[in-house]
């Protein structure tokens, strides 16, 4: 709200400042006023003050036009010494008075919010420190969804609606999943002020929803308020709600930097369902992932080489091209579905030499039905992952227990010189090179052998699901020592060909 400026006559400055003083001495306990007009006619200007009954003052600044009515600037105006803070101001050479804006309509959530937090600092210079954590930690300073939250200058919350959180450092006020609320209001806040959006617990619905906060540091204090709405759905939004985690990761680095970001995310607790961040140097070294942090050897390496999902689409390039953002697709396991392969949609943004993305799963997609042959891929990608994570042993015992196998899918795992180390259905110890050729009298055991790095054998075996001879196609993997291997069945029996 502008005001226009004002020069007060000499007279009306000595009656203001004579006013002013009386005031401010306290030795007048009886209403009065004070005015005076300019010289040339056209505009009144006068300065009022009274001293109250219970013993406060108020002063008020009033100016008249040709047409003779009387403006009120506003009923709480105050006389400020010289050089007062930057604002809304009626000025002279000696004394000014100050017009603060109408509070705006609640329907302008942010200007409405950022009024509110004036409003308490203006608070907190009238009344001091103690009178302001009485009423900004009652429930009397609560305006709907708007309250007060003030951290002292040791990063303390020392008022708050909530008073199970008074007391907390800014290190323990954090959002869903352990999210550092407190550090990014502590690490944004300025005397200018600034916004910062995080997801907290709205306590008048009782539900988490996006808050976006307006923070000022002012006399080593930091006061905040907000507002709150729903964010993207999860299940009606899935796009919506993965940017927004892309961005709260990314308001996170802004604020906070690399090292903390970073640690945060390859933290288990940042994973939210579905989503977890994922950040890649432009150079395609893997540098976080919250699903997969914990493997040995994923963080620190690079896509180039490995960046290949199991139908074989080499999403790498696609990758480190986006910018400055942008979507791929590709096949990946869901850590939210007992990490089943399925169409990943992830969302990329480019924030200098680094890329940030998540991602959601397409659910309805079955990898299984729609390309057999990536899943069997899928299967011993997953048993080789799970080698390099948990080690022989356990990956052998897992394979050969009825948890793994999903009706005509399964994992075997043999010595390179064909010893049987893992199978649900056959005996464990055998030699694969022990068995015969299949129906058609192929010796596809000896290509399982043969095989150097990795690639498909095909030949007709009995599926246990049907109990029928099918043709049978067959993923095999050498890794660490071992083969790895997983096969998908053709529909409908093995028909011989006539003799």
């Amino acid at each position: 709200m502008t005001h226009p400026v004002r020069t007060l006559t000499a007279g009306a400055l000595f009656i203001a400042i004579v006013a002013a003083a009386v005031v401010f001495s306290g030795l007048v306990r009886f209403d009065f006023a004070v005015s005076d007009n300019d010289s040339d006619g056209d505009v009144d200007v006068r300065v009022q003050a009274r001293q109250t009954d219970t013993g406060g003052f108020e002063v008020r600044a009033q100016s008249r036009a040709a047409d003779g009515e009387w403006l009120t600037h506003t009923p709480d105006a105050r006389f400020l010494p010289p050089g007062p803070e930057p604002g809304q101001w009626y000025s002279s050479s000696s004394v000014a008075v100050s017009v603060p804006a109408a509070t705006p309509d609640v329907s302008d959530e942010a200007a409405y919010t950022k009024s509110f937090v004036e409003q308490a600092i203006d608070y907190y210079e009238h009344h001091g420190l103690d009178a302001t954590l009485a009423y900004y930690n009652s429930p009397e300073s609560i305006d709907g969804q708007w309250y007060m939250f003030i951290f002292d200058e040791n990063d303390v919350l020392i008022a708050n609606r909530n008073p199970d959180l008074v007391g907390n450092t800014a290190a323990e006020a954090s959002g869903p999943d352990g999210y550092p609320v407190g550090h990014m209001v502590v690490a944004v806040a300025s005397a200018d002020g600034a916004w910062v959006d995080y997801q907290f617990n709205n306590p008048a619905l009782g539900r988490v929803q996006v808050k976006h906060s307006w923070v000022v540091r002012h006399d080593g204090l930091i006061f905040g308020s907000g507002w709150y709405e729903d964010g993207p759905s999860r299940v009606h939004a899935p796009g919506a709600f993965t940017q927004s985690y892309v961005d709260r990761a990314l308001e996170l680095y802004r604020a906070l930097g690399r090292e903390a970001t970073f640690e945060y995310y390859n933290s288990q607790q940042s994973i939210d369902g579905q989503w977890y961040l994922f950040v890649h140097h432009v150079d395609g070294t893997r540098l976080v992932n919250g699903a997969r942090a914990d493997r040995p050897g994923w963080l620190g390496s690079n896509l180039h080489g490995t960046g290949v999902d199991v139908t074989g689409y080499d999403y790498t390039a696609d990758t480190l091209a986006i910018d400055p953002s942008g979507w791929i697709s590709y096949v990946f396991p869901n850590p939210d579905a007992e990490l089943q392969y399925q169409r990943k949609h992830s969302w990329l943004v480019r924030q200098g030499d680094l890329l940030f993305g998540s991602g959601w799963y397409d659910r309805n997609y079955d990898l299984a039905e729609q390309d057999p042959a990536s899943y069997a891929r899928a299967l011993v990608q997953d048993a080789i992952d799970r080698y390099d994570a948990d080690g022989r042993e356990a990956v052998i015992e897992h394979h050969n227990s009825p948890e793994s196998v999903d009706g005509e899918w399964y994992v075997s795992i043999y010595e390179l010189d064909g010893t049987r180390l893992a199978h649900p259905y056959l005996p464990l110890g055998e030699n694969l090179l022990d068995g015969g050729p299949d129906v058609t009298g192929r010796h596809f055991r000896e290509e399982f052998i043969a095989i150097e790095d990795r690639g498909w054998v095909s030949y007709v075996f009995l599926n246990p699901d049907s109990g029928e001879q099918e043709q049978k196609h067959t993923w095999v993997v050498r890794h660490n020592g071992l083969l790895f291997t997983a096969g998908w069945y053709e529909a409908g029996a093995y028909v011989a060909p006539d003799s």
